[in-house]
């Protein structure tokens, strides 16, 4: 997948690849030279569109975070910045990258870009600390709502309605304890909040379904789903999820002594796909688990891989 316009591999290192759930769009970051991606001190973010084999830049400047993109690729969400951080959400249709963080809030970090674009979830703090507080952001109106402040707060994602909110937070009482991470749903029609981990020991990943049904997590090592109707939990496999489809039913497990055997797993029926050794992060499963995008250093995974550097793959599973 880390190809330039003229169909070659890019001669530089490729990481972080997010893909859009009809599995057209891909961004990824990148230190090619021929982008003059070499000369940031960080990365390049780009948007590959499988379809014409177009290749975009899309953050201008040096950049760094998973990039998470809406359905239709419209929207990729992404952090750019290196002393002080800031969310931004890119439009395929303007070309153009906002700052969603609100007034006064511009240091922070993009945590989770609802389905349809509508909503992203970021949070706000300082160049030392730029996850103090999580906020909610409305794209159509410009009103931002804040979930909670004077702590750290994690992974996040957002319903396709925007009214349900699963993020990982740390207790303000111990803000730099990894052992306190806890994940928590909010309804915010209603102002509900829901602890989902109780019990299960330090949440990490999390992916709320479109419908806002389940929310798929990690905590402690093992991938748990939760019925949100019911407000039951189960545990789904002994080992953590990385990322998983819109949808919460396919999950990639990153198993192993190390972390890059990564298989894909269908919540329902057990049934288990390998992917490849390598990594991913959140938003690199496409809609119905038919792909995933992740990172590899393998150079046995397609023909002729010849640039011995980290480069992006896409994994067809059904």
């Amino acid at each position: 997948m880390s190809t330039g316009g003229h169909g070659g591999q890019l001669d530089g290192r490729s990481l972080d690849a997010g893909i859009s759930a009809d599995g057209r769009y891909v961004a990824f970051a990148t230190k090619a030279e021929e982008l003059r991606c070499h000369q940031q001190s960080y990365t390049c973010l780009v948007l590959k569109d499988r379809v014409t084999g177009k290749l975009a830049e899309i953050g201008g400047n040096t950049t760094w975070g998973t990039p998470l993109l809406s359905r239709d690729g419209r929207y990729i969400g992404y952090t750019a910045g290196t002393k002080s951080p800031s969310p931004l959400l890119f439009d395929r249709d303007t070309g153009r990258s906002v700052n969603v963080g609100a007034p006064g809030n511009g240091t922070g970090l993009l945590r989770a870009v609802s389905p349809d674009g509508g909503h992203v979830a970021y949070t706000s703090g300082d160049r030392f600390r730029p996850a103090q507080n999580l906020w909610v952001h409305d794209t159509a109106t410009g009103a931002d709502e804040l979930i909670g402040g004077d702590g750290w707060f994690g992974a996040a994602s957002l319903s396709t309605d925007g009214k349900l909110l699963a993020y990982v937070t740390r207790s303000p009482d111990s803000p730099d304890s990894p052992d306190s991470a806890d994940l928590f749903l909010r309804d915010r029609t209603t102002g509900a909040t829901t602890q989902l981990d109780q019990g299960l020991g330090e949440a990490g990943f999390v992916q709320l379904a479109e419908d806002g049904r389940t929310a798929l997590f990690a905590a402690d090592g093992k991938t748990y789903a939760y019925d949100v109707r019911e407000g039951a939990v189960r545990e789904v496999a002994d080992g953590p999820a990385a990322a998983a489809s819109p949808d919460a039913r396919h999950a990639v497990l990153a198993e192993g002594a190390d972390g890059t055997a990564l298989t894909l797993l269908d919540v329902r029926t057990g049934r288990r796909t390998p992917v490849g050794p390598g990594a991913v992060v959140p938003g690199a499963v496409a809609a119905k688990g038919r792909a995933v995008a992740f990172t590899s250093a393998a150079t046995d995974l397609v023909p002729d891989d010849t640039n011995a550097s980290t480069d992006i793959f896409l994994r067809h599973t059904h």
